[in-house]
Formats: C-alpha cells, sequence, structure tokens
C-alpha cells in the first residue's frame, strides 16, 4: 500500500478555492493511492466546497481508496454538521 498523498486546504474550503483545490486533487488522483487532507486552518467553508470533497471521496471509492483526515477546524465541523455531511465525510469527532 502506498503513503497517503497530503493536502493542505488552507484557510477557505469554499467556491472561490474550488479551482485550485479541484487541481490538487487531481494530481493527486493522477498519482494514486489514498489522500489525506489537512483542514485544520479551515476558517471558512461552504456547500461548494463540501461538494469537492464529497466527488472526490467518490471518486476515491471506486478506486479502492480514501480520504484521511489530517485535521479539521471547528468551521468544518460545525458547517458539516449544519450541512448534514458529517458522517457522509466520515470526519473526525
Amino acid at each position: 500500500m502506498s503513503e497517503a498523498t497530503s493536502i493542505d486546504c488552507g484557510n477557505r474550503l469554499s467556491i472561490d478555492q474550488t479551482e485550485g483545490l479541484y487541481q490538487k486533487f487531481e494530481e493527486a488522483l493522477l498519482a494514486g493511492g489514498d489522500l489525506s487532507l489537512n483542514a485544520e486552518a479551515v476558517q471558512y467553508s461552504d456547500s461548494a466546497g463540501f461538494q469537492l470533497v464529497l466527488s472526490l471521496k467518490q471518486t476515491l471509492a471506486a478506486t479502492g481508496n480514501s480520504i484521511q483526515w489530517q485535521g479539521v477546524s471547528d468551521n468544518v465541523k460545525e458547517t458539516a454538521g449544519h450541512l448534514g455531511l458529517s458522517d457522509h465525510l466520515n470526519l473526525p469527532d
């Protein structure tokens, strides 16, 4: 099993950052294996950012891989909770 590719989400997981994150995700997918997302610095998140992560999760699952979380900010936990996505994203408690 290969080591997970690590991606830092920066301080925003939102529509204005999706293009840059998409490029990082695409490169990581081409490399293969699991992905490790660091979202501990995220201060703002929205549904577009979560939609991108959910799409990534679905694509990884089709290849037998998954997302692991290195860190998750309170904002990500709170916003995902409000959207009912915490379980779908496998966010840590």
